[in-house]
């Protein structure tokens, strides 16, 4: 993963904020569905370039340029989404390897307990037999 850092003015970002929160993003998918956009769109100039040139019939490029911009903002969010599911899981993984580590461990010291348990109550058994008789 790359990290990229913008600064925009105060309004600006209130005004991504408002969008992104209608459309169910979080800040981090708001800027990357935004550059998924921005990028689509750059591509879809490209396209146009084509359609001045005679080379596409304009409708059809059309469709297919709002079809792409919104696919690569979807993608973006949805790697985004993928890449924070993948740290979960690691962490996941993590903190599961550590318990059954310490599961292991605990077991251990039960069945250690355990038959000193047996012993003293032997020892009790022994003592309370003395002393009766």
């Amino acid at each position: 993963m790359a990290r990229w850092t913008i600064e925009v003015d105060e309004e600006t970002a209130q005004r991504w904020r408002d969008f992104w929160g209608s459309h169910g993003l979080s800040e981090a998918e708001g800027l990357l569905y935004f550059l998924g956009l921005g990028f689509a769109y750059a591509e879809g100039q490209a396209v146009l370039n084509g359609v001045a040139a005679g080379t596409h019939p304009p409708e059809e490029v059309e469709r297919l340029i709002r079809r792409l911009v919104e696919l690569e903002g979807r993608y973006a969010v949805m790697k985004f989404r993928l890449f924070q599911a993948e740290q979960a899981l690691q962490r996941w993984e993590l903190s599961h390897g550590a318990i059954e580590t310490m599961s292991a461990g605990l077991q251990e010291v039960v069945r250690r307990l355990q038959e000193e348990n047996a012993r003293l109550r032997e020892a009790l058994r022994h003592l309370q037999g003395n002393l009766d008789a």
